[in-house]
């Protein structure tokens, strides 16, 4: 059976196509075409967060103009919800091998091992504040509001879960990933 379209654009021979592929998967995640394909291949859909679960989404802060730098398609999880949005981890702000501890670490605290697609990682802030224990937690949380997201949330599959932090999809407004990194390896 041939491969549909989809499949054949990831499997692309050429250096960077899987990287083309997945910042065309988010282009269209904000625009809302394309969800089927993202839906199926890495997440479903949702309207709003839940402590300890991963999304990514379309974001465009209201303080844009004051921040140094932000990033638009944040993977998140959330640790603490309020009425207008949540407080979570945006693991973008790390370097990829930062991510890849953090989330080792995180996944320790999940709700049920091996990971399922309801699993959830138990998260509060005064155990994450631990700095400790998960180094690179301060420089990575941020506030989002659900009246600043320019796309519905995807809630990422946790089997999925170290396959997203490392995509390639990060896009830092005002700011290179490797300033961003190199700031936030500062303050660890």
């Amino acid at each position: 059976m041939p491969p549909n379209q989809s499949e054949t654009n990831r499997q692309r021979e050429t250096p960077g196509g899987t990287e083309r592929w997945y910042q065309d998967m988010v282009k269209r995640l904000g625009s809302g075409k394309g969800s089927k394909t993202l839906q199926s291949e890495i997440g479903e859909f949702t309207g709003s967060a839940q402590v300890g679960s991963m999304y990514v989404f379309s974001y465009d802060p209201k303080l844009a103009d004051v921040l140094p730098y932000y990033d638009t398609v944040p993977v998140v999880v959330p640790f603490r919800i309020v009425s207008d949005g949540f407080y979570g981890l945006n693991f973008h702000y790390l370097s990829p091998m930062l991510r890849t501890a953090l989330l080792d670490k995180m996944i320790d605290l999940t709700t049920s091992q091996p990971l399922t697609n309801t699993s959830r990682m138990s998260l509060t802030w005064r155990l994450l504040n631990n700095a400790s224990r998960f180094p690179g937690v301060n420089t990575s949380v941020k506030r989002y509001l659900y009246s600043q997201m320019g796309s519905r949330l995807l809630k990422v599959y946790p089997k999925d879960w170290r396959k997203t932090i490392l995509l390639p999809i990060d896009n830092f407004e005002k700011s290179s990933r490797t300033i961003v990194f190199r700031n936030s390896r500062s303050k660890i």
